[in-house]
């Protein structure tokens, strides 16, 4: 069995509990990440936040049945109070509510287009929101998923993503070159790999470039890389 796939959890097997522990993992992940990037700072993970997460799931798996704008408006208010960072990954635990109740099999595709359709009813951020997932889904996940085919481990697979994020999606043309230079070398899993990308983060700092934005997109992937890609529209 390859590493993708024990990793995952059993389709149409997720409860709300495996769900909330893909999510508490994916975060847990970039928590524990060596080295410890400047990139990587973000809101804090309150017991307040799993709360949000846990009502977003449970609002979306019971009201499965009602149209996606009603859920929207049902998801919780401190949703939309929240960084958008977390908003993202709320949305996507109402998506899996829904899914779940429905029978549908989790699988990313699917998650991404619920929570989009989510989120332009339920918080202002909808336009960026809907972005993120296509970046996820675009760039992030199918580097991700080879290299855990290929057997590295989650923060090697963390790193080299976030590598591939900077080289093709960054606004600064100063910070995709060096990006892509680093990877052009192997990246993380290249000689000195962790010393290039310690410098590279230390480069951006002086420079003060900032993504606020990028922890999301590394938190999501980790999360979504649990499941399979699935059908690419949703019914």
């Amino acid at each position: 069995m390859s590493q993708i796939a024990a990793l995952r959890p059993a389709i149409g097997a997720s409860s709300m509990e495996a769900v909330l522990n893909s999510v508490k993992e994916s975060t847990d992940e970039l928590e524990q990440l060596q080295p410890v990037l400047n990139l990587l700072a973000h809101p804090a993970l309150t017991l307040r936040t799993h709360e949000m997460f846990r009502s977003c799931y449970s609002v979306g798996a019971q009201n499965a049945h009602s149209d996606n704008t009603f859920i929207a408006e049902k998801l919780p208010s401190t949703l939309r109070q929240s960084a958008v960072s977390l908003q993202s990954i709320g949305l996507l635990c109402a998506a899996a509510g829904k899914m779940n109740t429905l029978r549908k099999p989790m699988a990313h595709n699917r998650l991404c287009d619920y929570a989009g359709q989510f989120a332009v009813d339920s918080v202002p951020e909808s336009a960026q929101i809907k972005d993120s997932f296509l970046t996820v889904r675009s760039i992030a996940l199918p580097v991700y998923q080879r290299l855990l085919r290929d057997g590295h481990s989650h923060p090697n697979c963390v790193h080299q993503v976030l590598l591939h994020l900077l080289a093709w999606k960054s606004e600064s043309q100063w910070v995709r070159q060096q990006a892509q230079r680093v990877l052009w070398q192997g990246g993380i899993l290249g000689e000195n790999g962790t010393e290039e990308l310690e410098l590279l983060d230390s480069e951006m700092a002086v420079r003060q470039f900032a993504w606020p934005s990028l922890w999301s997109l590394l938190a999501i992937a980790g999360f979504l890389v649990r499941y399979p890609a699935g059908p690419m529209f949703i019914d």
